[in-house]
């Protein structure tokens, strides 16, 4: 069974998603890093995806509102100030799907993605700040959390 990829491998993972996309390219924040400082703040919204089966994973991305309208944006190709709550879900949802897809192709696992969820407001999880699989990635003035559970949360 093939183990997570280290912090940069899981930046690189990201940025091929959103690089291609957004124009975004994204590096570890270890300024950030946890047990620092840094991953309360991005968790503002959450998107989750399950991946069941043999070695069952899940992944998580995060940002606070800047960064969820700033991808948001991005991806739909409007301004900032354009963005509402729907168009930061989708978004959001939609880099997980893809950074899930990548990340099981590296790591060779045969397994379905499941279908990705929001988690916002007082239902947005705390990212652990012990989790050896927390990475604070940063892009511009942009933040973002990648997470990894090793199970199905």
């Amino acid at each position: 069974m093939n183990p997570l990829p280290p912090a940069e491998k899981m930046a690189s993972l990201v940025s091929g998603v959103t690089q291609t996309m957004l124009g975004l390219t994204f590096v570890p924040d270890t300024a950030k890093a946890p047990p620092n400082n840094g991953t309360e703040a991005l968790s503002w919204r959450t998107a989750v995806l399950p991946i069941a089966g043999e070695r069952p994973l899940t992944i998580g991305l995060s940002s606070d509102q800047h960064g969820c309208s700033r991808l948001s944006a991005a991806m739909f190709a409007c301004r900032a100030d354009e963005v509402d709550q729907n168009m930061m879900n989708d978004a959001l949802c939609e880099l997980v799907n893809m950074t899930a897809g990548l990340l099981k192709s590296v790591m060779s696992l045969n397994q379905a993605l499941g279908l990705p969820k929001i988690l916002a407001g007082q239902d947005a999880p705390m990212v652990p700040k012990a989790s050896p699989h927390v990475i604070v990635l940063k892009a511009d003035a942009l933040g973002l959390v990648l997470w990894v559970y090793e199970g199905v949360a």
